[in-house]
């Protein structure tokens, strides 16, 4: 018992270097989401956006319907600023295909359902970490065109007490998870 919270527990895990999230995503394999028919129909996404102001009008609902909550119960929320990062120039640059981002941003409800949060890693040195406690990576299975990407979330998790986790950002993977059975 850490805090004087009972379901606070030590991690023992070792935290990966920092600058490995998105090397690391490489090595997911269907089989740590669950079973292989499980993940194929958790991967199928509900809806989509073609553009950044579709995608902004689905977050903004998303966020109205409260916090989302990953599968192993980490609860996050979805602020405006963490909206406006997912939708920037910026972040779009981070995933490999425009419309595959768009995608993972109009689900982003069901995606973080389904992500897991395989690995801990240090904090990055060369960011602004003031006032944060954890910068967490989660990882959920998207089918898009024919394929089983990865979607790897940002969670800024931060030192203020009543601050609660925020989604920070949303990446579309360039790694087909069929390809490797």
């Amino acid at each position: 018992m850490l805090d004087g919270n009972p379901m606070k527990k030590e991690s023992n895990v070792r935290k990966e270097p920092w600058d490995s999230s998105s090397e690391k995503v490489k090595t997911l394999k269907i089989e740590d989401f669950g079973k292989p028919e499980e993940v194929r129909e958790m991967a199928k996404m509900p809806r989509t956006a073609k553009s950044r102001e579709e995608a902004r009008t689905i977050l903004n609902q998303i966020a109205k319907n409260g916090n989302l909550v990953s599968k192993s119960g980490v609860v996050v929320s979805l602020s405006g600023k963490s909206i406006d990062e997912i939708v920037s120039g910026q972040a779009l640059q981070q995933s490999f295909d425009t419309m595959a981002h768009w995608q993972a941003a109009a689900n982003a409800d069901k995606l973080f359902s389904n992500a897991i949060e395989p690995w801990k890693f240090e904090l990055n040195p060369q960011k602004n970490n003031e006032n944060l406690k954890d910068r967490r990576y989660f990882y959920a299975p998207m089918e898009y065109r024919g394929r089983l990407l990865p979607v790897k979330f940002t969670v800024k998790e931060y030192q203020q007490k009543g601050i609660d986790k925020r989604l920070y950002s949303i990446e579309a993977v360039n790694v087909d998870l069929w390809a490797k059975k």
